[in-house]
């Protein structure tokens, strides 16, 4: 089985403009960034934030290919917040690996403690994106023959 770092080269992705710049470089995106959990409120007046976190899957000009949570929220008095984590799930090769790493997943935000970056509610969203590059949902049950 190939590892999400191979499969996210294989995409083939960095053609046109990038969708954005880093201290590492210019990036592309192999696949549209996945949200992986929305949580909050609608963001207008007293409700809370309108919060969606996304999974974003970076190749560079370089060649070096990253695997980074996008935390956004927005608030029609606040403004927009985004900030960003890397996770180590390109050595992946299964759906369910990469779900493993990302629910130990926490962002540090200003009120100190940490929002979890992955919802299983958006299983279903991630796996037809990361199937559709070729990784499969699992490896064979235990019992299987």
């Amino acid at each position: 089985m190939k590892t999400l770092k191979q499969l996210v080269e294989e995409v083939k992705c960095r053609k046109g403009k990038s969708a954005g710049v880093t201290k590492e470089g210019a990036f592309w995106f192999a696949v549209e960034p996945i949200p992986i959990r929305s949580y909050g409120g609608d963001g207008v007046g007293q409700s809370t934030a309108d919060c969606v976190n996304y999974l974003q899957l970076r190749h560079y000009r370089s060649g070096l290919v990253k695997a980074v949570v996008n935390f956004h929220s927005w608030h029609q008095n606040s403004g927009t917040s985004n900030s960003y984590k890397t996770v180590s799930i390109l050595d992946c090769s299964t759906v369910e690996d990469v779900i493993v790493v990302l629910k130990a997943v926490q962002e540090d935000n200003a009120y100190g403690h940490g929002d979890v970056a992955y919802s299983d509610r958006k299983e279903e969203w991630l796996t037809d994106v990361l199937t559709e590059i070729g990784m499969p949902v699992s490896e064979k049950a235990p019992d299987e023959e």
